[in-house]
C-alpha cells in the first residue's frame, strides 16, 4: 500500500514539475472509475489542460485505484469551475479545478525560486503537497459516499483526516515534503473568516493547518519535531505557527484513531490480488516519445 501511494505522489510530482510522466497503465484499470479532461473556457488554463492530458494523469490515477472495489461508477475530471474548489456532492463527480492549480502556483511564487521560505518549504513542496492533498481529499469524500462509510462529525473533516493519513504513508522523505507543502498552502491562503463564513462545511484554513500538523506530529514526532517547539519555548513567545502544548498531547491519539478508521472501514474494500499486481508494476518508467 505504501509503494502504491508513493508511486502516485511521485507521478503527480513529475507532472507538476514539468518532467516526463510514465506511460499510462492500459492493462490495469478500475472500470468503475471514469475520467474526463474538460477543455477550459479560459485560455489561460489551456497549458494545464494540455499538460494533464499529455502526461495521462487521470489514466494513471484510474490504474492506481484498480484494487479499490467500488459498487458503482464514479467520474473523476479536471474542469474549469469558476472557483478554486468544487466540493464533492453525493452522486456527483470528483472535480479538480484548473483555478486551483493556478492558485497553487500563485501562492508558491512567494517562495524564492532557488531556495525555501523560513519554514524550509520550497516552491516544489508547496505545489506538489497542496495538489496531492486536494486530490486525495476530494477522492476521500467520494469513497465515503460510494461505500456508505459511517462518519461522525463533518464529512469534510473526515476527508481531510483520510487525506493526511494517506500522505503520511509515502515514506519519511516524501511525507515530510507533502505535509510541508499542504500546510504551507493553508498558512499562505490568508483568508479572513467573518460572520456566516464560520457556518461553512469545512473548517477555516487555520484550523485545517493545525489539524494536518497534529496528525503528522502524532504519527512521527521525530520527523516532524519542528511542528512543536516545546512548552518552554511556547511560554517564552515562540512562533505561533506551530502546535501548542494543549494540542500536542492529543496528536498521537488523533493519528491512531484515523489509522484505525482506515483499517476498519476502507481496507476491507481493497482487492489484495489486484493490489499485488499494482505493487509489481514499474509506474515510474520514463515516457517513450
Amino acid at each position: 500500500m505504501k509503494r502504491l501511494i508513493f508511486a502516485l505522489a511521485s507521478y503527480l510530482s513529475l507532472f507538476l514539475t514539468g518532467s516526463h510522466a510514465p506511460a499510462a497503465a492500459e492493462t490495469l484499470r478500475n472500470d468503475n472509475v471514469e475520467i474526463a479532461y474538460v477543455e477550459p473556457r479560459n485560455p489561460d488554463y489551456e497549458r494545464f489542460y494540455q499538460g494533464l492530458q499529455a502526461r495521462k494523469v487521470l489514466e494513471e490515477l484510474r490504474a492506481f485505484l484498480a484494487p479499490l472495489k467500488l459498487p458503482r461508477k464514479i467520474l473523476i475530471k479536471v474542469d474549469q469551475c469558476d472557483k478554486p474548489i468544487q466540493l464533492y456532492q453525493s452522486g456527483g463527480p470528483v472535480v479538480i479545478c484548473y483555478e486551483y492549480v493556478a492558485r497553487l502556483q500563485e501562492l508558491a511564487a512567494a517562495i524564492p525560486a532557488d531556495g525555501a521560505n523560513a519554514r524550509g518549504v520550497t516552491r516544489d513542496d508547496a505545489v506538489v503537497g497542496a495538489f496531492i492533498q486536494a486530490v486525495l481529499q476530494q477522492t476521500a469524500s467520494a469513497v465515503f459516499d460510494i461505500l456508505n462509510t459511517p462518519i461522525w462529525g463533518r464529512e469534510q473533516d473526515a476527508a481531510d483526516k483520510l487525506a493526511a493519513f494517506l500522505m503520511l504513508q509515502f515514506g519519511p522523505q516524501a511525507a515530510r515534503k507533502l505535509m510541508n507543502g499542504a500546510s504551507y498552502f493553508f498558512e499562505a491562503s490568508d483568508h479572513t473568516w467573518t460572520g456566516v463564513d464560520f457556518s461553512d462545511v469545512r473548517g477555516t484554513e487555520s484550523q485545517r493547518y493545525y489539524n494536518y500538523l497534529c496528525i503528522a506530529y502524532g504519527e512521527d514526532p521525530s520527523l516532524f519535531s519542528d511542528f512543536y517547539k516545546g512548552e518552554a519555548n511556547m511560554n517564552a513567545g515562540a512562533a505561533s505557527d506551530v502546535l501548542p502544548p494543549s494540542r500536542v498531547f492529543w496528536c498521537p491519539k488523533e493519528y491512531a484513531d484515523t489509522k484505525w478508521a482506515f483499517v476498519a472501514l476502507i481496507l476491507p474494500y481493497v482487492d489484495q490480488d489486484l493490489l499485488r499486481q499494482v505493487l509489481a508494476r514499474d509506474w515510474l518508467k520514463p515516457y517513450e516519445e
